[in-house]
């Protein structure tokens, strides 16, 4: 099969499970932002970041060893299944106290450190659901990881909406966030039995001391990304208020609600150019380079829509009476998040090929660039504004600069060029084309959904007749758009990289993705 059509074959199955996923997360968090308000919204998402960054070292870039490892071997599924779950459980045990030391260590209220005390069973759930969403990753079988990620937020919102409107508050939501963890992890472990790795006479386990060591080079750059990216947070918790925290919080969370494309795109990229890099090489470049352009169109427009309809999209989501500082921050946001896109992807392709140690070398440097912007950025944003999130948001922008710079420096030269930065400029000059757009829409009093509808369609059919997307992903869309949902089928690579086919019937959720 080709490696390009592979990735997007499993990333489409993710992106469309996820694009579900997404909007009900978005209800969700439209629904716990507006019932508990900006500050009890902010200590939720204070208690949450914290345990994000602590819920790194539990995982223990373990997911990334077992990926890489079964991806290489599929025989290895089981003894590295065994040996990095129990691994997981340990770690769990020995952070959870740190979690909560912590939060009274930096000051933070009670209700913040009770959060804490809930959400750090959250990082043994998540660090277990990623372990075993790794061994379908390296099978290059992403959709049942996908669909227990739908099924997880839909028993959320399904069990938070009427606690929520019989009065309950943030600690009722870290419950039962973690609840909806447990229950993916054990949708995905009655899956996992059935991957063919699993049927193979399993080598031997591999020893501890080596998986840990296996496991310490994406740790660091895993942990390190993790700081950087959420320091702001608790940074902001410690100099600005928690109602701050709240409109920052609400606009990182809208951000994030599109971080799935790049996420599982590069998840799906990663045992195939993992694959590659070790024993086709030759297929290697074109194949990140083609990935990198479909990536590049799609976060052009996700980025120009949220730059341009920032105060619209607050508005109407969170209400702009509770949460409208949240327009400025989305707006410096918005910026960054195509560079996100980017610098998400260049990062799992620096892993693929072994060199975790570039990228820690580059993140490192970040943990002193990001914080040092936060203090010299949050105190006169919140003096002259009253708002630190534009300071925090205005250092997370530079940063994503200063990362992507230093990552295209240390791709291999050749991998991207000037083919790549063609299609970054023509998708930048198509970009302010559906800004103008927008802006001309509004200003004529159009709906601002029909004025981003209309402009996305433009912006997809000049894609499309510029040919700025790759030949592969035309010809595969096209055969998607035609091929009937009857006869849908699901192929299943097979190590020796033949594919076999079986019917199936394809739920409305997974189609097209």
């Amino acid at each position: 099969m080709d490696p390009l059509i592979s990735i997007l074959r499993n990333s489409s199955l993710l992106v469309s499970a996820q694009v579900v996923a997404s909007l009900i997360a978005m209800a969700l968090m439209v629904l716990v932002s507006r019932v508990l308000g900006d500050v009890e919204f902010g200590r939720l998402h204070l208690a949450l970041s914290l345990t994000m960054i602590f819920g790194v070292v539990v995982e223990f870039g373990l997911s990334q060893v077992v990926a890489r490892a079964v991806a290489q071997e599929r025989a290895r599924a089981g003894p590295y299944l065994r040996k990095a779950a129990g691994l997981v459980m340990v770690l769990g045990a020995l952070f959870y106290g740190g979690l909560v030391g912590a939060a009274h260590l930096l000051g933070y209220t009670a209700e913040v450190r009770w959060l804490a005390l809930i959400l750090g069973v959250l990082m043994v759930t998540e660090a277990t659901s990623q372990l075993l969403g790794a061994l379908f990753q390296a099978h290059e079988q992403m959709l049942v990881p996908a669909l227990a990620r739908v099924a997880g937020n839909a028993f959320t919102l399904a069990v938070v909406v009427p606690l929520l409107l019989r009065g309950q508050g943030a600690a009722t939501v870290a419950t039962v966030m973690v609840l909806a963890a447990a229950f993916r992890v054990a949708l995905q472990a009655v899956a996992v039995r059935r991957l063919y790795g699993f049927e193979l006479p399993g080598p031997p386990a591999p020893a501890w001391r080596g998986l840990l060591a296996a496991g310490l080079p994406f740790l660091a750059a895993q942990g390190l990304g993790m700081f950087v990216f959420r320091v702001d947070v608790v940074m902001l918790g410690r100099m600005a208020s928690e109602a701050t925290v709240g409109w920052y919080g609400a606009a990182c969370r809208l951000m994030e609600a599109f971080n799935f494309i790049p996420q599982f795109l590069t998840m799906a990229t990663f045992p195939v150019a993992a694959r590659l890099w070790a024993a086709r090489s030759g297929e290697f470049r074109p194949t990140v380079r083609k990935t990198l352009h479909l990536l590049l169109v799609v976060a052009v427009p996700v980025a120009v829509v949220l730059l341009v309809l920032a105060e619209e999209i607050v508005g109407f989501l969170f209400t702009l009476d509770a949460y409208g500082p949240s327009v400025p921050v989305l707006r410096v946001h918005a910026l960054s998040l195509a560079m996100v896109f980017v610098d998400y992807y260049l990062v799992g392709i620096l892993m693929a090929m072994g060199r975790e140690r570039v990228w820690i070398a580059i993140v490192g440097a970040a943990c002193v660039v990001n914080p040092a912007l936060n203090v010299l950025l949050i105190p006169p944003t919140e003096f002259w504004f009253g708002n630190g999130g534009i300071g925090a948001a205005v250092a997370t922008l530079v940063t994503e600069v200063f990362i992507l710079a230093w990552a295209l420096y240390a791709i291999p030269a050749g991998t991207f060029g000037r083919a790549s930065a063609r299609v970054a400029a023509r998708a930048a000059v198509l970009g302010g084309a559906m800004a103008a757009v927008l802006v001309t829409g509004r200003a004529l009093g159009a709906p601002w959904m029909l004025a981003a509808a209309f402009a996305g369609v433009g912006y997809l059919i000049a894609v499309v007749r510029l040919g700025i997307l790759p030949q592969d992903v035309s010809r595969w869309a096209r055969g998607m758009v035609r091929r009937r949902p009857a006869i849908e089928l699901i192929r299943l690579a097979e190590p020796n990289g033949t594919a076999r086919v079986r019917p199936a019937p394809v739920p409305e959720t997974v189609k097209a993705a």
